[in-house]
């Protein structure tokens, strides 16, 4: 069996709950010894071993305590009960900015990580130029990184994190924040750093980059281990505990989902009557509608979704802009709505969830939200008598069209015959 690299034993982190005090508050409110001070648990009593070259899952909803585990392992924070052994060089992706100086420059904050890590300045040196190229910052390798976007930001410390060959790498949900085409790249250098014996441990929402990357899941909710195994059965789990609205329309009126560039207020799923249902016949086109507000039409504003079937496997994506420039929607300033149209005929019966993928082009993600909404969809458009009412194999049923054609043995015997 393998080597330990990352032995937990009764992992617990408790916060105190309640307003910022100043040094005079506190010592008030020790005097008094007063009992109604509220603690909260982000993790409890986490147990569980990482052998050497695993690459480890961990997944649950937003809250479940996964970002505080991986602080703790990484020994940003200390834990409050129990204790972990990490055995090795630690490289850690925590959220944008963790380790970088933004009065440095993108060089001296190389440098200053890989001495963080553990490395000499010539072994640095020797990975530099590769660092560099991978993260994609050449132009900016000598600009202090306060100027830096949010993706470049996390392109540069993925980077250092996964080339200063740590033992140990552990990343976060930030891999978000980058391009398609840097986390493709991200996905294939922790694959090589698998290969290569070392360790991950990895956070993520996505169920499909989780498949890909990890053998082995861990389940958190409530900051407590709920599940422990290989990644497809916590996949499973984890997507049965996930709560969707059934009802064909959720609304974030309070607090809508986004930023300043963009906040999404509902989605709803329609017939062609433009009434929300959660349950479609396949023979009749559905209707995804977003509602959402700009501040300001930016150009480089991406709006788009997947629908996923819901052990996480996306049936397909689509953007607004998925169609010649002369016919993209117009954005406006205020309120806005995007209506998509599934195709009739498409969709096998199952159940279905909505991923929304909000972005700026290139530059950082706005929205990425899995399984806002879901809707279940009867395929009625068969006239088959061996598939009407029931499921066949796939998730899409497209009506291809059959014909009977003359056999090509056939042609062949006749074109012999007239040659002889």
């Amino acid at each position: 069996m393998a080597a330990l690299a990352v032995s937990a034993r009764g992992l617990g982190k408790r916060y105190r709950i309640g307003q910022v005090e100043n040094a005079m508050q506190r010592v008030l409110r020790r005097a008094k010894r007063s009992g109604g001070t509220e603690y909260l648990w982000a993790i409890n009593d986490v147990t569980f071993d990482v052998h050497v070259g695993d690459a480890i899952a961990i997944i649950g909803r937003n809250g479940a305590g996964k970002s505080t585990l991986l602080k703790v392992l990484s020994r940003v924070t200390e834990p409050t009960a129990g204790y972990v052994d990490v055995a090795g060089r630690v490289g850690a992706l925590l959220e944008v900015g963790t380790g970088f100086s933004g009065e440095l420059t993108g060089r001296e904050n190389v440098f200053l990580n890989g001495a963080v890590l553990g490395m000499g300045r010539a072994e640095v040196a020797r990975k530099f130029d590769e660092i560099v190229a991978f993260s994609g910052v050449e132009k900016h390798i000598d600009t202090p990184v306060k100027w830096y976007s949010s993706g470049m930001y996390v392109r540069l410390a993925f980077a250092v994190a996964a080339h200063l060959e740590p033992e140990i790498l552990i990343v976060d949900e930030v891999l978000a924040v980058g391009d398609a085409e840097f986390q493709k790249r991200c996905l294939g250098r922790m694959a090589e750093v698998t290969r290569d014996g070392r360790t991950v441990l990895f956070v993520s929402h996505n169920m499909q980059i989780v498949r890909r990357l990890c053998h082995r899941g861990i389940l958190l909710a409530d900051g407590e281990v709920q599940a422990d195994a290989d990644i497809e059965s916590v996949v499973r789990t984890y997507l049965a505990s996930v709560e969707v609205a059934g009802d064909g329309r959720r609304q974030w009126l309070e607090k809508p989902l986004g930023d300043d560039e963009c906040r999404v207020i509902e989605v709803r799923v329609t017939d062609d009557n433009d009434e929300a249902r959660s349950t479609y016949f396949s023979s009749r086109p559905i209707y995804v509608t977003l509602e959402f507000d700009l501040g300001t039409v930016n150009p480089s504003l991406n709006i788009s979704i997947d629908i996923a079937t819901v052990d996480g496997l996306v049936v397909f994506h689509s953007s607004f802009r998925d169609v010649a420039d002369s016919a993209v929607p117009r954005l406006v300033p205020g309120r806005n709505a995007l209506r998509c149209e599934i195709p009739a005929e498409l969709l096998n019966s199952g159940r279905y969830v909505i991923n929304l993928r909000i972005s700026l082009h290139t530059i950082r993600w706005i929205v990425y939200a899995d399984a806002v909404l879901a809707f279940d969809v009867l395929a009625d458009h068969s006239e088959s008598l061996f598939l009407l009412g029931g499921s066949r194999p796939g998730v899409v049923v497209p009506r291809v069209n059959w014909a009977a054609v003359e056999p090509e043995s056939a042609r062949d015997e006749e074109a012999v015959t007239a040659s002889g």
